[in-house]
C-alpha cells in the first residue's frame, strides 16, 4: 500500500483562523485498501491530529454509512460525521484511479471525508454546502477526477479562500 500525504490550508472567514488539512493518496494494489470501511478507517487514521479518538470518529463515520448513502455521484464519495472524537474540522480527500466500490455496486473514484465537532453544525453544514454546491458543476467534477491528487486538495482547498 502507498500513502502520500500532502497538506493544504483552509481558511474560515467568519473565524479569521487557518487550519492545515490532510491530503491522503491510497494507491490501491494493497488488499488494506479493496473495501470501504478500510479506506474511511486509513482516512480517519490520517486525521489523527484534527481528532480526540481515531476509533470513535471511524466508527461515527460508519454508522452514518448506514444511516444514508453517501456515494453522491457516480464516481464520488462524501463521507462525512460530526462527533465528540473531533477537535478541529478538516477535510482528507483520497483519490483511487481504478475505483472501489461504495454502495450498492458503485465505483468511486474520489472520496471526500469530512470531519466536523460534534457541536459545529454550522461549520459542518457550511464545509458541505460549499462542496454540493460545486459538485452540482460537471466540469468541476470532471476536472477532478482527470486531476492527480495535489491538484485535487489544490482546488478543493480554493474553494474556502
Amino acid at each position: 500500500m502507498k500513502i502520500n500525504l500532502s497538506w493544504a490550508v483552509i481558511i474560515n472567514k467568519e473565524d479569521l483562523f487557518m487550519q492545515s488539512i490532510p491530503v491522503l493518496s491510497v494507491d490501491l494494489t494493497s488488499e488494506v485498501t479493496n473495501q470501504k470501511s478500510s479506506i474511511i478507517n486509513l482516512m480517519a487514521q490520517t486525521s489523527q491530529p484534527y481528532l480526540i479518538d481515531v476509533k470513535s470518529f471511524f466508527e461515527d463515520v460508519m454508522d452514518h454509512e448506514q444511516e444514508m448513502e453517501t456515494d453522491v455521484l457516480p464516481d464520488i464519495a462524501l463521507p462525512h460525521a460530526k462527533s465528540t472524537a473531533v477537535n478541529t474540522p478538516f477535510i482528507v480527500v483520497g483519490k483511487y484511479i481504478n475505483g472501489i466500490v461504495w454502495n450498492n455496486g458503485n465505483k468511486v473514484k474520489l472520496v471526500i471525508l469530512i470531519g466536523a465537532p460534534e457541536h459545529a453544525n454550522k461549520e459542518h453544514l457550511s464545509i458541505i454546502a460549499k462542496l454540493a454546491s460545486n459538485l452540482a458543476n460537471d466540469d468541476f467534477v470532471e476536472d477532478l477526477l482527470k486531476s492527480d491528487i495535489q491538484s485535487v486538495a489544490n482546488k478543493i482547498r480554493g474553494l474556502y479562500d
